[in-house]
Order: structure tokens, then sequence, then C-alpha cells
């Protein structure tokens, strides 16, 4: 009896599939299974996606990317230091170049950016000086990067580029740029005395919209805008500030020309102002415009030399000769 209800389950279950409507488990289940796998991956292929395990050389492209976003938020260097200890380690110290170029790479297609490297700090003062000469050859590990822009300046303007909405972030902004504007017109150091009375004229030397004004130095000196440097002359203690590595990359001669142009050019005309060229570019060391330069050679032109010939001074460089015939003719009737 046993066997006999086994067999007659069976048909029950069968008639109730059926009745159900869904099939029957079969064996090649697994097997259709794998060619949709298969297939949806030759799909990706297709497509462009990469598809393939990331090696740990991704990891760690993906790990420099993210560090240096980071580093960037909090305006701070991306240190060569940090990177060979929280990217590469020990396994890839050897990968440096490597990874570097990759997240390079994927920083420029993704993000618009590049890591620029910044330029080391100016030895001013006589103990900076010496400071640097017992160090014959400065050393790799002590590179520090930033991240730049790089689109193009069409695509710059505030209509695209919208200002950011982190509180006061805009008025820190506009501030430095004010700073290292008065720095640089200045010869590119200004002692802090002088710098106080700047600050005095816009409402600034005691408190700024962003902190006190004491704090907002420092912490321009701390993010790199700004150098403080102390020296001694005469027995007496002198302060100065100078333009700070990431102030010369950030911002630099051409974004301080760019915000002097805005102020004081001409709103209206459709052409530059080439006297504020002029100025701007003796007071900053740029290149002065082109439209003077190519106005003064045309100035001694052969044909006005001709003119100038002719003119009243060409006859009084003939006068002496004329004069010169007639003292000889004279001279001579007289021997006669």
């Amino acid at each position: 009896m046993p066997p006999n209800r086994k067999r007659r389950a069976a048909p029950e279950n069968e008639s109730s599939e059926e009745a159900d409507g869904t099939p029957p488990p079969t064996q090649n289940a697994p097997r259709r299974r794998r060619r949709d796998d298969s297939s949806s991956s030759e799909s990706y292929a297709d497509e462009g996606y990469d598809i393939r395990a990331p090696t740990s050389t991704d990891v760690m492209v993906k790990k420099l990317v993210r560090l240096a976003l980071a580093s960037e938020y909090s305006r701070q260097p991306l240190r060569r230091i940090d990177i060979s200890a929280k990217v590469l380690g020990e396994q890839g110290a050897r990968q440096f170049r490597t990874v570097f170029d990759e997240a390079q790479r994927v920083l420029g297609e993704k993000f618009g950016m590049q890591m620029t490297e910044l330029p080391v700090r100016e030895k001013v003062t006589v103990h900076q000086r010496r400071a640097a000469q017992k160090v014959e050859k400065a050393s790799s590990g002590n590179k520090n990067w930033i991240l730049t822009s790089l689109l193009p300046p069409e695509y710059r303007r505030p209509a695209i580029l919208r200002p950011s909405k982190a509180p006061l972030e805009s008025t820190y902004t506009g501030l430095y740029s004010f700073i290292i504007a008065v720095i640089l017109l200045n010869g590119g150091t200004i002692q802090e005395q002088k710098l106080d009375r700047y600050l005095q004229r816009t409402n600034t030397n005691t408190y700024t919209p962003v902190d006190r004004t004491d704090r907002f130095l420092q912490r321009l000196c701390k993010e790199g805008y700004l150098v403080r440097n102390r020296d001694v002359d005469g027995g007496e203690e002198v302060i100065e500030y100078i333009l700070g590595p990431r102030g010369k990359v950030e911002v630099g001669a051409q974004g301080v020309a760019g915000l002097v142009r805005e102020v004081y050019g001409q709103q209206d005309a459709d052409e530059p102002d080439e006297e504020l060229g002029i100025r701007l570019a003796r007071s900053l060391g740029l290149q002065a415009p082109q439209g003077r330069a190519q106005e003064r050679p045309a100035e001694n032109t052969p044909a006005n030399e001709e003119e100038e010939g002719q003119g009243p001074r060409g006859q009084r460089r003939q006068q002496p000769r004329r004069r010169g015939r007639t003292e000889s003719g004279s001279e001579g009737e007289e021997s006669d």
C-alpha cells in the first residue's frame, strides 16, 4: 500500500501544476541562466562598460581621487606624504607615477579638474636663506598639489558656474582676492602697517564678515594664500606679508588683472582700455598689450623718414652744406 500511494500522489501534483499554468522544473534551467548571463555581459561589453574585476591599481586610483577632492574641499594641499600613507601603502610605493597619471585622467574626464603642483615658498629673510643653502636639493617628498579647473574661460561665467551655497564662501573669496591684489600691486610684498591702512579704508581693519581680522589673516596664512614673515631691521621688528603658494596658483597676477579690469575698466566700451592694460602690465610684470606695441614701430617707417627729410628738419640738415659751399667759394675769390 505505501508504494501505491506514492505513485498516485505524483499524478495529482502534475495535474495541479498544469491547472496553475506553471511549467514543471527541468534540468535545462541552470544552462539557460548561464546563457542569459553571458548574453548580458556581451551587451554590456558592446556598450563600452568596464566589467572587468577591479585591480589593486584601480582601487588606489579611486582612493587618490577621493583624497584629492576631500583635501580641496577643506583647502588643504595634497601632500606626497599623505598619498604614500593613505593611498599607496607599502605594496604600491613604486606605483606612484602610474596611479598619479591615471587619477589625473579621471579628474579631468569626470570632474574637469587637474592636480597642479604648488610652487616652493620664497626665502625672504636672512634666516630662511641660510636654511635653504644648507639643503642642497629639494626632496620629492615635499611636493604639494591642489585642484584647479580645466574649463575654458567661456564656461566660467557666473550664469553657468553659480556661486557656492556655503555660508560666507563668496565673501571669503572676495576678501582674500582683494588682499592678494593689494600685495601684488605693491610689488609683491607689503608691511603689516600699510596693509592695516588699506583694510581701514574698507572698514575691515578690526572685523570682517567672516571673522575677526587677525584670525582671518591667520587663516589665510594657514591655507597658503599668504605668508607672514618677521625680520629685524635696525633693532626694530618688521612684519611683512607676501603671496603664498596657493595664492599664486589660485589667483595670481592674471586673476588680479581681471579683478582690476572689472572694477576700474570701461564697462560700456566694446574695446578694452589700453591705458589701463599698460599700467597693469607695468605693475604686475605682465606682457604689454599688442595694440599699442604695433603702433609704435609704425611711426618710424621709411615713408615717414622721407617726409621728415622733405620737412623743415631736412632743410636744416642741408643748410650746413650750403654754408660750406658759400664759404669755400668766398675763400676762392679772396685767394684770387
